[in-house]
């Protein structure tokens, strides 16, 4: 083992790292910072890869002053390396075959999201691996009774919080209270750790996480007391000091079955109850946490703990208060079903109760956009897009920590395929199911090496269990490896595994269990020589650059939520200066490059925004939005080629952005230089994904004609005339592209011709007297018939229908429409106009809320849903 217990004569390098492992399990899991960063949990993030840093760092110098140093090797790590190695392996595969604009992309995302792999699941397994399974549970709940008041002390932070006017950040990190209630921690931390063992450790982590439900508990109660204003990022849930109730969640799921070991096996009174204690507060907030996919993982984990047979005796055991355990267990979980403040359903109800949403027959992406259940249906998305993903590499993968980038560059194949779910366009780093992400990120090798790291993992814990006899060690060995399945088992519908805390948890848990299972293959003592010293100082010179690269990473991310700030409170030239000086400090901050170029848009001083955009297009390619931005920055700085080059950036990752495509046919109708294959091939994708947006068809059918293609521009007229016959410019341009006597003049014209000289009848409706206006409703009705394809035929007709005063007819021949073609812009801003004359305000809304999702930003339909919104009928 690497020689991390308590020695006779304790060396000042295993002190310091004893300090940084209790820092490590208990301060992380429970700082955060309410005004420091935009997400006030970004501190841990941080504070976590320091003190892993600081560990191998304090390593590498023991090493270099001792002059050698002890591993051991394990069955685990040659399944793992390799496995790290294929990740590595499909990043540089990446890399070679990526266009040289997206290396640098690629190279950030290595840097933010493969460094979870790299630095935090990694570093925690090697560290955990050589830390000691004593096979002794000793007895520590004065100590967890002591931390239980030692977090009640948190509650005077507020009053005694020392405030200082500085906006440094290191000031606003200060505070002596805080400092002295974490020194006081760490010490009793340091305290709970004087024998450096798993079982201590495990102590730790039982205190933090509790600490944090309990915190989680009363936020679901009503009962905040740290937070200084409401937030809002979860409504009703408790997410506590890990920033996600998910995330919490998923490290009670892996805890669960430790802690009901220590429960079970413990014969004082006082350990009885103060574990009880701790495993009824962890139901609790599994409970207030809503997090089903964490309900899921828990019993998986609890079921496992039965098929073992070990812990199945123990269970028969101690069956007495196993039983009254989970009769308060049942009572906890239930009585959080009923305990809400208002009249409402609680929560914890509302969330159990919308499962009854997934049936067999909405299982399925092929699905109507009223039956959309998003948890569901948001997963379903995910997982097809990793599909494509996987597809597109299918041996390597995108490689380390490029998902997100190549789930932004396939996400529109999906969304084109189900256009119902185009609201379900998403950025995300995992697709909350770990299986879909091994395979998209690592391709067939990386899955499959995912799944044998976890099979030897599962042979050697069996083998341990049928041949070993060590008692508190068996039990708890096989209670940790029932958390490692319930992780797994929740990561099916999560994501908690790529976030950093609960997956620093999770791998420290492999390596603990490694620890204890694994036959010691052999002791590796490494003793000092010109290679290993050069490796030593390699470990020491990249610790030190986790150090300056976090650091420089939270002062951007600092003055990234300063320039937030200033940008609220309409402070712009402030703005820049903090934005700017977080773009300059960490490049890939793309949320600050993006804020930048907004604010210097809206200054007027389109050159400065450009270059703002372009810095974050370097750093994340993947970002669609920013692409748009750039090109409004491009036209105001008179550079229409790059304007054209970025909206064709932005269509290829948004299919939708209908405000894009207007935009591009405009620069190309304006410059038909740009309009090569693959603007045109664009702009055709608008005319099919948004057929009722006429001014595209006027505008392609301009470009074909400026391009010489005649033909082309008489069949993009014949297009749109078929789909919006009553659109007089088209039927005018498409005329005149044909000789009135010509041969081949187009049926649609004529159909045209016919349907407009009834608009214009109904028109004129009021003034007609009532036999020619049952004579023009026959005349439409006879239209239908001849051309039972063209809405607009139904369309007048519910118009005159309306105007005959037949309000009731006119609505079911508009519902009949939109049965048929629920896309259908004219039939849906008719109707709502009837919904809104019957005083049904909820029908005319929904009708509006439709034409605004199949046609965005539609100006009319804006129009009228803000005028509801205006008199107070319905809220925004």
């Amino acid at each position: 083992m690497l020689n991390l217990t308590k020695s006779a004569k304790e060396t000042v390098y295993m002190k310091i790292v004893r300090v940084l492992l209790a820092m490590c399990f208990l301060v992380v899991p429970l700082v955060f910072f309410t005004d420091l960063t935009a997400n006030p949990f970004f501190v841990q993030n941080t504070l976590l890869y320091l003190l892993i840093a600081l560990i191998y760092g304090t390593l590498a110098v023991k090493f270099l002053r001792s002059k050698d140093i002890d591993f051991t090797k394990t069955f685990f790590d040659l399944a793992f390396f390799v496995y790290v190695t294929a990740c590595v392996m499909g990043w540089l595969s990446a890399v070679s075959s990526a266009q040289q604009a997206m290396r640098q992309t690629l190279f950030y995302d290595l840097l933010n999201y493969g460094s979870l792999l790299i630095i935090v699941s990694l570093g925690a397994y090697i560290i955990s691996k050589n830390i000691v399974f004593s096979g002794t549970i000793e007895s520590k709940t004065n100590y967890i009774l002591l931390f239980l008041g030692w977090g009640a002390l948190w509650y005077f932070l507020p009053m005694l919080k020392t405030h200082l006017t500085s906006e440094n950040i290191l000031a606003q990190l200060f505070d002596w209270y805080a400092l002295l209630l974490w020194g006081v921690g760490v010490w009793l931390g340091m305290r709970v750790l004087r024998k450096l063992t798993q079982e201590n450790i495990l102590v730790l982590m039982f205190i933090a996480v509790f600490l944090a439900c309990c915190y989680g508990v009363l936020q679901a109660l009503g009962l905040e007391f740290l937070w200084p204003f409401e937030i809002n990022q979860f409504a009703s849930k408790a997410f506590s000091t890990f920033g996600n109730p998910n995330f919490l969640s998923s490290a009670v799921v892996m805890l669960l079955p430790a802690l009901l070991v220590y429960f079970m096996r413990t014969d004082s009174k006082k350990d009885f109850v103060v574990y009880g204690l701790l495993v009824l507060v962890y139901i609790l907030f599994l409970c207030f946490g809503l997090a089903r996919s964490c309900w899921i993982g828990a019993a998986v984990a609890l079921v496992m703990m039965w098929m073992f047979g070990t812990l199945r005796a123990l269970i028969w055991k101690r069956k007495g208060r196993v039983f009254l355990l989970a009769l308060l267990a049942v009572g906890v979980g239930w009585g959080s079903v009923y305990v809400d403040g208002t009249d409402m359903p609680s929560p914890v109800a509302k969330r159990a109760a919308e499962l009854a949403q997934v049936t067999p027959s909405n299982i399925t992406l092929k699905v109507d956009r009223d039956k959309i259940f998003q948890s569901l249906h948001q997963r379903l998305f995910m997982w097809d897009v990793s599909k494509e993903i996987f597809l597109e590499r299918p041996v390597l993968g995108s490689g380390l920590g490029n998902f997100q980038m190549a789930f932004e560059q396939n996400q529109p194949k999906t969304l084109l395929r189900y256009p119902n779910l185009r609201e379900l366009k998403t950025i995300t780093h995992a697709p909350h199911n770990e299986l879909f992400f091994q395979l998209g990120q690592g391709g067939i090798v990386g899955l499959g090496l995912f799944l044998f790291m976890f099979m030897v993992l599962f042979l050697e814990m069996r083998d341990f269990a049928a041949h070993k006899k060590e008692g508190d060690k068996k039990q708890l060995l096989q209670a940790l490896f029932c958390g490692i399945l319930g992780m797994l088992a929740d990561n099916m519908l999560n994501i908690s595994l790529h976030a950093v805390v609960p997956a620093f948890i999770f791998w420290w848990m492999v390596g603990a269990e490694v620890s204890g299972v694994g036959k010691e293959e052999r002791r590796i003592s490494i003793t000092a020589n010109p290679v290993t010293k050069t490796v030593a100082l390699a470990v020491l010179g990249a610790s030190a650059a986790v150090l300056v690269w976090q650091g420089l990473w939270l002062t951007s991310e600092y003055h990234s939520f300063l320039g937030q700030k200033d940008v609220a409170v309409k402070k712009y030239d402030s703005a820049v200066k903090n934005l700017s000086e977080a773009l300059a400090l960490y490049p890939a901050n793309t949320e600050a490059g993006f804020r930048l170029g907004n604010v210097l848009l809206a200054q007027g001083k389109y050159k400065e925004a450009l270059e703002a955009f372009e810095k974050t297009m370097s750093a994340a390619s993947y970002y669609e939005e920013v692409y748009f931005h750039a090109a409004l920055a491009a036209l105001g700085a008179n550079e229409p080629k790059k304007a054209v080059h970025y909206l064709m950036d932005n269509l290829r990752l948004h299919p939708y952005n209908l405000q894009a495509y207007l935009m591009l046919s405009q620069l190309l109708h304006e410059d038909v230089i740009y309009a090569d294959a693959s603007a045109l091939a664009l702009m055709e994708r608008g005319l099919t994904l948004f057929p009722y947006e006429t001014n595209l068809w006027r505008l392609a059918g301009e470009i074909y004609q400026k391009l010489g293609d005649t033909e082309y521009a008489k069949n993009t007229y014949k297009r749109g005339l078929t789909v919006d016959t009553l659109d007089h410019e088209l039927l005018q341009r498409l005329s005149a592209l044909y000789p009135a006597r010509s041969t081949d003049r187009p049926a649609v014209i004529a159909q045209a011709q016919r349907l407009q000289r009834y608009q214009d009848k109904a028109n004129k409706f009021n003034k007609m007297s009532p036999y020619y206006q049952q004579r023009l409703r026959k005349d439409i009705e006879a239209y239908i018939k001849d051309y039972p394809d063209d809405t607009n035929g139904p369309i007048l007709l519910a118009r005159v229908l309306s105007l005959a005063g037949n309000d009731i007819k006119a609505e079911e021949v508009l519902e009949g429409v939109l049965e048929k073609y629920p896309d259908d812009l004219w039939a849906n801003l008719a109707l709502s106009t009837l919904y809104y004359k019957a005083e049904d305000v909820k029908k005319a809304e929904k009708c509006l809320q439709d034409a605004l999702f199949y046609y965005p930003q539609n100006a009319l339909a804006t129009a009228r849903l803000k005028a509801l919104e205006q008199a107070g009928l319905i809220a925004l």
